[in-house]
């Protein structure tokens, strides 16, 4: 796994690399069947990350390489090119590139990077990687949600008053892009992210592990259950995020 794991942050280096070589130019910016938007660095990310994984022998899923069926995939890499389009496009730095690997059903390696601050997050199996922030440091800030930048829904402000606000009333609102949510709770700068806007398996696959390492969770908001991967179809149910030291309210 700890090869696996040097061969995802090569890949997820290398795919910054050119994700910032278009960033840095005028660039088109297209939109898909699902009205989602797409530039050639999503593009190129992707086949930059599958080329670096080839060697693996293990199957490749990404969002902009969906092969016809992969129910027959007990392990596979799950990868989001570049997570935070919208953010790419609007030029406000918070996207990243996603890697994971999906075993059995659960994500059980991740590697966040961040191309424009050159920061990488990652974990494998139970290893925690990211440093805890002291418990001083939770004391010293005020409880902190984390929102979607550019999806933010009615839907998250609701569950916001009527399930965290009562126990935290001075509780603060952060905006945030991409996968960063993620890896400020597993930092521990943050305490929860609410999600209601439409995710797929390839944008949390890779923070889920690593938050997971790190000691949170990601829980379905309808039954408190964990996240699942594999399903049928690669839409996320809504979801709460919980750093470690967060677990509840």
């Amino acid at each position: 796994m700890e090869q696996l794991l040097e061969l995802a942050q090569h890949a997820a280096l290398e795919a910054g690399k050119a994700i910032m070589e278009v960033y840095a130019q005028p660039f088109e910016v297209y939109t898909k069947d699902d009205d989602s938007p797409v530039t050639q660095a999503d593009l190129r990310a992707s086949n930059i990350i599958k080329e670096i994984l080839k060697p693996t022998g293990i199957p490749f899923v990404s969002e902009e390489d969906l092969p016809p069926d992969r129910s027959q995939y007990k392990r596979y890499w799950l990868v989001d090119p570049l997570d935070g389009t919208v953010e790419f496009v609007n030029r406000n730095g918070e996207f990243t590139v996603n890697i994971a690997l999906i075993d059995d059903k659960q994500p059980v390696l991740g590697v966040i990077y961040a191309p424009v601050t050159n920061q990488l997050w990652y974990a494998v199996g139970t290893h925690r990687v990211c440093p805890p922030v002291t418990q001083r440091t939770h004391a010293m800030r005020p409880y902190t949600v984390l929102v979607s930048r550019s999806h933010r829904t009615p839907e998250v402000d609701a569950y916001i008053n009527k399930v965290l606000r009562p126990a935290h009333p001075d509780l603060v609102i952060d905006t945030q892009g991409s996968s960063l949510k993620f890896a400020r709770l597993a930092e521990g700068s943050a305490d929860v992210y609410v999600c209601y806007s439409k995710t797929k398996e390839w944008d949390t696959a890779a923070a889920d592990a690593i938050l997971r390492a790190a000691g949170g969770k990601v829980l379905r908001i309808s039954d408190g259950q964990p996240l699942e991967y594999s399903k049928k179809d690669y839409p996320n149910p809504p979801f709460v995020a919980w750093a470690a030291h967060r677990n509840t309210l």
